[in-house]
């Protein structure tokens, strides 16, 4: 009876803190609002220096007060919809740079990984799911169940990485779920030869080998690979280098040269997957390429002989995606809306109704960037993947049929989707289009020492 007594005690006091937890978060929202109404008030002022620090202290604010900033067509002074506007594309900038950093993790106490994952995804927006191979593991075992962590904002890669090593599983990108699934380890499993979190990246490096050039004795390879991984709520567009970017430095302190110096990559990155396939090649010195003494001490000498890495290499991410949403009231064509570097305008909109009494819809967007480059030049496929969808009133998603497009040029497209078999009337759909609003280029610089050297 005590430990029951005790059990409704603590299950009472945890009610009441997350009730407090609650009640401060609701006052906290009510004061920002009346902090953004008031700041917004005075953007009307007769004075230019009350204006400016209206607009200075609504950046102050952050971008937290994106969502209470009013649309430009509902602000009549013409004054105040240009400051907003102002100000609305610098905190979604703001916003999307700040959404390229690393994800941080608080968390302390006793957790069964199902609690930990969830708690992940809620602190990081990254999504992480037990396969039904580990849930089992983990259940079969009692003294598995919990594990007591401490973490105090660290790096969402390195909390990961502590959970799979104490509950022994790996990570591995499902495209699926647009998340990570852990799985049990395996003996097969590729061997993780050194490992450098930055950001929101993880490279892991799996071998280092010595391989021999076809036609020329004298000279061999030496291939670096390994896999880089981003953050599952991170979008990235592709990874571009120059060999010369990455250098290897032998561990006798001598550069290794790059085996194709004038070489640059450019890698598309798949809307299927967040891990991209990296590879380094250089040219062995000629003191290992060529022993004096045959293949033995060439052996011996390789089999000692290890490198660093350091250099830059740049991927290029789709940061700050933001719902860009055309009601019933805005749902013709030409209408516009922008959300920091991106535009999205109508250019038809259609609901007729079908054969069977349902309705059929069409419609038409133009989608551009303020900047063009390489992510458009050759590699829009990643444009067709945003997220579109009709939305009715009680929040429910209906994703496209099918689509086409219609016209692809340097920054932006124009595409046209179709969703068949809709209920009337059509004016209770929201056409909502998700959009990345600023193109990055972040770069990850490479520093991983005491690569060893593994022998075919």
């Amino acid at each position: 009876m005590r430990v029951v007594c005790h059990v409704l005690v603590v299950t009472f006091v945890l009610g009441l803190v997350a009730q407090g937890s609650r009640a401060a978060e609701e006052q906290s929202a009510v004061s920002l609002r009346v902090l953004v109404e008031a700041r917004l008030g005075e953007l009307d002022a007769h004075s230019l220096a009350e204006r400016s620090r209206a607009e200075r202290q609504l950046l102050d604010l952050g971008p937290d007060v994106l969502p209470l900033l009013p649309a430009p067509d509902l602000v009549r002074s013409s004054a105040v919809r240009e400051a907003v506007k102002r100000v609305r594309r610098q905190l979604e900038q703001r916003a999307a740079r700040e959404s390229a950093l690393a994800s941080r993790v608080t968390l302390h106490g006793e957790w069964t990984i199902e609690s930990l994952l969830t708690e992940l995804f809620q602190q990081t927006r990254n999504r992480v799911e037990l396969s039904d191979a580990a849930r089992s593991a983990v259940r079969a075992d009692a003294a598995r169940q919990t594990r007591n962590f401490e973490f105090d904002k660290r790096p969402f890669w390195e909390c990961l990485d502590e959970v799979c090593q104490r509950w022994q599983l790996r990570a591995e990108f499902d495209a699926q779920r647009a998340g990570l699934l852990l799985t049990p380890r395996q003996p097969s499993d590729l061997a993780e030869l050194a490992v450098q979190r930055s950001g929101p990246f993880r490279l892991a490096i799996h071998s280092v080998e010595v391989r021999p050039v076809l036609g020329t004795p004298d000279r061999r390879l030496l291939r670096v690979a390994g896999r880089l991984a981003v953050e599952p709520r991170v979008r990235p567009l592709f990874l571009h280098f120059a060999a010369g970017d990455v250098q290897a430095i032998a561990s006798t302190g001598a550069a290794v040269a790059a085996w194709n110096p004038a070489a640059k990559y450019e890698l598309p990155v798949s809307d299927a997957g967040r891990v991209v396939p990296v590879q380094f090649d250089y040219v062995l010195p000629a003191s290992v390429a060529s022993p004096k003494n045959g293949k033995p001490d060439q052996a011996a000498a390789t089999a000692n002989l290890k490198f660093d890495l350091k250099g830059r290499i740049v991927l290029q991410l789709a940061a700050g995606t933001e719902r860009i949403v055309f009601d019933k009231t805005s749902q013709t064509a030409g209408t516009a809306r922008r959300r920091g570097g991106v535009t999205v305008r109508l250019r038809e909109v259609k609901f007729e109704p079908s054969a069977t009494d349902l309705l059929r819809a069409e419609i038409g967007v133009a989608v551009s960037y303020d900047v063009g480059g390489p992510a458009f030049e050759s590699h829009r496929t990643w444009m067709f993947h945003n997220a579109v969808y009709l939305e009715t009133e009680a929040g429910q998603r209906i994703d496209f049929t099918e689509y086409d497009t219609t016209q692809q040029g340097d920054g932006g497209v124009s595409v046209g989707y179709r969703w068949e078999k809709l209920t009337a009337p059509a004016t209770r759909y929201l056409f909502v289009y998700e959009a990345p609003t600023l193109i990055l280029d972040v770069p990850l610089e490479v520093k991983l020492d005491g690569l060893k050297v593994r022998l075919e």
